[in-house]
């Protein structure tokens, strides 16, 4: 479940002024972490990223390196989860 279209435009602007050019892995981490929150009201952690998107930890970590729940949240508006 993507985000509406209109959050789609500033996701992207967000996420290129933190230097990340948002490619169709991107969209599958953020899909996921839309999907998620909207069954359970929090952010997924990176344990559960991994398992529901299928990217092995390295690749997610290049998509969004340092901490990339923290970066997902940062560019898509949605809450960390409370692990974090």
């Amino acid at each position: 479940m993507l985000p509406p279209v209109e959050q789609r435009e500033a996701i992207k602007a967000k996420a290129e002024q933190r230097g990340i050019n948002l490619t169709e892995d991107h969209w599958r981490l953020i899909e996921v972490s839309y999907a998620y929150y909207q069954k359970h009201q929090t952010i997924c952690t990176l344990r559960k990223l991994i398992k529901l998107s299928g990217l092995e930890k390295k690749r997610i970590y290049q998509l969004f390196p340092g901490n990339p729940i923290g970066e997902i949240s940062q560019i898509t508006g949605l809450p960390m989860p409370k692990e974090c």
